[in-house]
């Protein structure tokens, strides 16, 4: 059983608290290892589509083979700095149901940009899923000093017109919040 408290991540148990279902499009931005892909792979099946976004040559590469090995071919990697205001524009504009940003606002200096660029991304009624570091305590993770509040993310969508629909259970270091545009 899922116990948020004593667990680490679960990406699938996340992932499914967004909603996402068989055939739908997701967007995973600075997605290092593809925790989040694989698991939103799983959910939209063949016939949805991820797009996995890192600037990474080796995250993307290690992406790329997992999936292989996993018979995921709905994955698709793109290699792109997200601070640049371009770094998505391969992606259809309006054609997302789902962004995920998990673990990377520690990481980034323009954190508006990472909203501006979901924003085009998402359709009309599409979501953001954010998990990110929270201030508990942890064996690992970045300083506590990089760490973003959940406040602070939501001021960021805010700015860009997205509007919290809810937070979700995570596990003891980190919390997810869910957007809407």
């Amino acid at each position: 059983m899922f116990e948020p408290k004593t667990k680490f991540l679960d990406p699938e148990k996340i992932v499914f608290q967004t909603g996402l279902s068989k055939g739908q499009k997701v967007a995973d931005l600075g997605a290092g290892n593809g925790f989040y892909a694989f698991a939103s792979s799983k959910i939209v099946g063949d016939s949805g589509e991820v797009f996995v976004v890192d600037i990474l040559e080796d995250a993307l590469s290690h992406v790329s083979s997992e999936a292989r090995l996993k018979g995921l071919r709905n994955i698709k990697t793109i290699r792109a700095d997200l601070e640049q205001s371009d770094a998505c524009d391969s992606i259809v504009a309006g054609s997302m149901d789902l962004v995920i940003f998990a673990n990377v606002f520690h990481q980034i200096k323009n954190p508006e940009e990472l909203f501006r660029q979901a924003y085009r991304l998402l359709k009309s009624g599409g979501k953001v899923l954010v998990v990110e570091w929270n201030s508990q305590p942890s064996p690992f993770g970045p300083d506590f000093s990089l760490r973003v509040p959940e406040k602070q993310v939501s001021e960021w969508a805010n700015k860009k017109a997205f509007r919290l629909v809810s937070s979700i259970e995570t596990d003891r270091y980190h919390y997810g919040l869910i957007f809407t545009r």
